[in-house]
């Protein structure tokens, strides 16, 4: 091959380079929603041995994604970082969670309690590790540090409870996956709103809760825990609306 060829090659190359780094750049930056379902394929191994939904994908890896977000501020604090570096981690993770929110934020069944809670509780951890980092640069006494935190403490169970006050119930909705003498074990997806994880769970059996059907569960509420599917309050007869599911892993 002649040094041209090489060089030709060389460039073609970068171009191609060049054009899908922006297509992703252009991507990321204005995104649109998708008609395929999301991949994320860590998420996916990490569910890999359970039959959850699209929902409950995008639900993990959005739950993932402000878990390492939140472990990458910590690093940074106890390494002494400065504001620049809560920034510069704060900047590519929003740009990221705009973008799964927008690209797939239809794949969840319900898209704006997500969409709230972690826009703002985001919002409130880059403020709270922002704010930190500036007071430390004050030298300040140790109970500046104190009050602070405790400032933090007192956002964070504000923002719960406008949460609850704006989008809480006391209820979510199921399939029946089986009866079984007086017991009925119903499938529940994610619900935020509700904060019910997912899973199976068995409830008292009602008549007319049979296989496929959709039901109303009440749930109770736990203090800093999920909270737990009582009992069923109505089985919807009609069907028409129901998405088929498939056999999911049993919670306990």
């Amino acid at each position: 091959m002649s040094l041209e060829d090489t060089l030709y090659d060389i460039g073609r190359v970068a171009e191609e380079a060049v054009i899908k780094a922006g297509n992703k750049i252009r991507k990321l930056a204005f995104p649109t929603p998708s008609k395929s379902p999301p991949r994320f394929p860590l998420s996916s191994r990490i569910m890999r041995a359970k039959t959850f939904t699209i929902h409950e994908l995008i639900s993990l890896h959005l739950q993932l994604c402000f878990m390492a977000y939140l472990a990458a501020n910590f690093l940074i604090i106890l390494l002494g970082g400065k504001p620049v570096h809560v920034l510069s981690v704060a900047v590519p993770y929003f740009i990221y969670l705009r973008y799964v929110l927008i690209r797939h934020g239809s794949f969840l069944i319900e898209e704006k309690p997500y969409r709230v809670f972690y826009y703002g509780i985001s919002t409130i951890s880059f403020l709270a590790f922002l704010g930190y980092s500036l007071l430390r640069l004050t030298s300040p006494e140790i109970y500046h540090h104190y009050a602070y935190v405790s400032a933090i403490a007192i956002v964070v169970l504000a923002f719960r409870h406008y949460f609850k006050a704006t989008f809480g119930r006391d209820h979510t909705y199921g399939v029946v996956e089986e009866v079984r003498n007086d017991l009925v074990r119903v499938f529940i997806h994610d619900d935020i709103a509700a904060n019910v994880k997912p899973g199976l769970y068995w409830l008292p059996a009602v008549p007319e809760a049979e296989p496929g059907r959709v039901v109303k569960v009440l749930v109770e509420d736990r203090a800093f825990r999920s909270a737990r599917p009582s009992r069923i309050l109505e089985v919807y007869l009609d069907q028409s609306s129901q998405s088929s599911t498939e056999p999911k892993e049993e919670t306990e």
